[in-house]
């Protein structure tokens, strides 16, 4: 099933103007039952901690919800997001599992959410909530927030349309949803509307000390072993503006880490001194596939890169997957023909 799949009729009969508002978003979210709610493959806490903000919520405005993933719920995250009633597609499929409608959150695409789009059924209302520059709008109803730095921030205008009160719980996933996405509000997309609404969530009551502490403190020594590997397989072109770093599976293996361990080592490439892009390239663990992280500093735009092979995300942050076969070198020798090709360096 693909975003462009044939809808009911009576649901094509919308407006940009009206099925992309937070008030026509909202009253249909309200006259919903029963939702099935679901992420991109390989979630992280932007992507769980608004899911599970949006799960609250639902619930207390009365809505039966389910949380159906077609991955499993991050170890590095368990210490600080509930990992409780996570479903997995693979444990489901078949169990005859009935909702009213779909609600995705941090997906530019409907395909993002991996195989769970095989239970989304022809008259099943779609839900997007997203700030992705690169969000193709796959949704029945869209609220879309670009210049969000986190969609954890858009989850927030969802509270307060409803006039909702923060619990300290809803409070510490939405802090989660915006600070890990912000690289603890490093990155330009933080904004003075972003420390705002952050304010508001510490102002709940929640401690901020120990909540950064469960973000951060998760790294083992498996993980610091496998760092160090990476940090030998570092490349850059000849003048140092492109650096990218390609990680087998055998890599994992042989650090005995998990594949979920690599999250973040980008960073390292990011801040290299002169680097103006980079790229991490990592074959995934469980399928025929190689999957694309890309960064930037300054004007470049890895988006346009990261869109070229149908992935998606944001200016300075966003990836790809390659499949159908390809090997590693391959899908990194593309990736560097099209930046040069696209890119003034």
């Amino acid at each position: 099933m693909s975003a462009t799949r044939k809808r009911p009729r009576s649901l094509l009969k919308t407006s940009p103007s009206s099925s992309d508002s937070l008030i026509s978003f909202c009253k249909a979210l309200k006259q919903t039952k029963s939702i099935l709610l679901s992420c991109h493959i390989l979630p992280e806490g932007d992507c769980i901690g608004s899911l599970r903000a949006m799960q609250s919520l639902l619930q207390r405005l009365g809505k039966k919800t389910l949380v159906v993933a077609e991955d499993y719920f991050p170890k590095r995250l368990t210490s600080c997001l509930n990992s409780k009633h996570w479903e997995r597609y693979d444990d489901v499929k078949g169990s005859g599992i009935k909702f009213d409608a779909l609600l995705v959150t941090d997906c530019p695409t409907l395909e993002r959410i991996g195989k769970v789009r095989q239970l989304v059924k022809p008259e099943t209302v779609i839900f997007n909530l997203d700030h992705h520059v690169s969000n193709n709008r796959f949704g029945h109803h869209n609220y879309i927030l670009p210049k969000a730095s986190a969609t954890g921030e858009v989850v927030m205008d969802v509270f307060k349309y409803f006039k909702m009160k923060l619990t300290q719980e809803e409070a510490k996933n939405i802090y989660i949803a915006i600070a890990t996405d912000t690289g603890s509000f490093r990155y330009s997309s933080t904004t003075a509307r972003t420390h705002q609404l952050v304010s508001e969530l510490i102002n709940t009551g929640i401690d901020i000390e120990s909540i950064n502490d469960e973000i951060n403190s998760n790294y083992s020594m498996n993980k610091i072993h496998l760092y160090s590997h990476l940090l030998n397989k570092i490349q850059t072109d000849k003048h140092e503006k492109i650096a990218w770093v390609a990680m087998t599976r055998d890599d994992v293996k042989r650090f005995g880490a998990e594949y979920e361990d690599s999250e973040g080592f980008i960073d390292f490439l990011k801040y290299i001194h002169n680097v103006k892009i980079c790229f991490f390239a990592s074959e995934l663990p469980d399928q025929d596939a190689i999957r694309i992280s890309f960064r930037s500093r300054g004007k470049y735009d890895v988006n346009s890169i990261a869109t070229h092979f149908k992935g998606g995300g944001h200016r300075k942050s966003s990836g790809c997957l390659f499949e159908g076969g390809i090997t590693l070198k391959e899908s990194v020798d593309r990736v560097l023909e099209r930046i040069r090709k696209d890119i003034d360096l």
